[in-house]
């Protein structure tokens, strides 16, 4: 029968085989969550970069006529795709 006690290692053999267990990898970032903190810092600087733009009522003087001309857009859009549904319906 074998026996199964731990073979005689020296101490300091055993405090720097734990020493290299314990640390491989253990307590670092990896490159993929660097990367996603970096990301997260720019969105919410972005974020508060608006939200203080906001509160100080900054609009650029082309902001409206950008505003109008995408309302029109849309407007007509809209039109464009209800007569075509209107078109397809009747079977044309």
């Amino acid at each position: 029968m074998l026996s199964m006690s731990t073979p005689a290692v020296p101490q300091q053999t055993q405090l720097i085989i734990h020493h290299a267990s314990t640390t491989s990898g253990a307590g670092g970032l990896s490159t993929e969550a660097l990367v996603a903190a970096v990301l997260a810092g720019l969105v919410i600087l972005a974020c508060m970069a608006w939200a203080l733009a906001r509160w100080w009522a900054y609009e650029p003087h082309w902001l409206p006529s950008a505003r109008h001309s995408c309302a029109e857009a849309g407007l007509r859009l809209s039109a464009t795709w209800g007569e075509l549904r209107d078109w397809m319906r009747l079977g044309h």
